[in-house]
């Protein structure tokens, strides 16, 4: 190199920053996380990241957007359920994988043009149950509220199974008043945490079925 020459720095690219700040928030949590942080290990100035995305807001959602970027698309040829079904495996996976980032996911409406094809996808199958339009706009957001939810609390770890602390102290209580819950201590030892989410993804679809089946027998009651 001629002496007096300088290296330019690499230019920083909105995907490297997004992956990057997944990683920092995977490695340090929401309270490890901020802009100057994300800063010091792309050796960049913060606002740098605020030129790409406008404001932090922008970058979480961008954020979101490349974990919907994960999610593999259901074969369309398949029964709404089985779709949907489907999809909310896939929410679960990335959910594990990403279990501090995938928070965001419940933070935005929509997190990007990645979500918006599962979005008309998840559209599709309800519409495909038998949903009108007014009926299926809330179908639509009250499926993604289940299935996030569910994906976030098992990768949070709320659905694993009970510890020994949390087994004795459910056995101090009056008998009398908590027969159910005591009986059920060695269920709450051995619990799957797959198991039980599959178990509510089946449920919130047997739910969709149902409400479907009400809302097209009152549009064939509607004269």
């Amino acid at each position: 190199m001629m002496p007096g020459t300088t290296i330019e720095p690499r230019p920083l690219s909105p995907e490297l920053i997004v992956v990057t700040a997944i990683e920092l928030l995977e490695q340090h949590g929401e309270a490890g996380f901020s802009l100057r942080k994300l800063g010091q290990r792309l050796g960049c100035d913060p606002m740098t990241v605020l030129y790409h995305f406008k404001s932090k807001d922008g970058l979480l959602r961008a954020m979101a957007d490349h974990l919907s970027a994960q999610l593999s698309a259901s074969d369309p040829s398949q029964s709404w359920r089985d779709r949907l079904r489907a999809l909310a495996l896939e929410y679960r996976r990335v959910a594990l994988a990403f279990p501090s980032s995938f928070a965001l996911m419940a933070r935005f409406w929509t997190t990007g043009p990645a979500d918006y094809q599962h979005i008309e996808l998840v559209y599709r199958a309800l519409q495909d149950a038998g949903f009108d339009d007014q009926r299926l706009a809330e179908a639509g957001l009250g499926w993604y509220a289940a299935v996030i939810g569910l994906a976030a609390a098992e990768a949070r770890g709320f659905l694993h199974s009970a510890s020994h602390a949390d087994t004795l102290e459910i056995t101090k209580l009056p008998p009398a008043s908590f027969a159910t819950v005591q009986r059920l201590v060695p269920a709450f030892h051995t619990l799957d945490s797959e198991r039980s989410y599959r178990l509510m993804i089946d449920a919130v679809l047997d739910g969709l079925d149902g409400a479907a089946r009400r809302t097209a027998q009152r549009r064939e009651a509607t004269p």
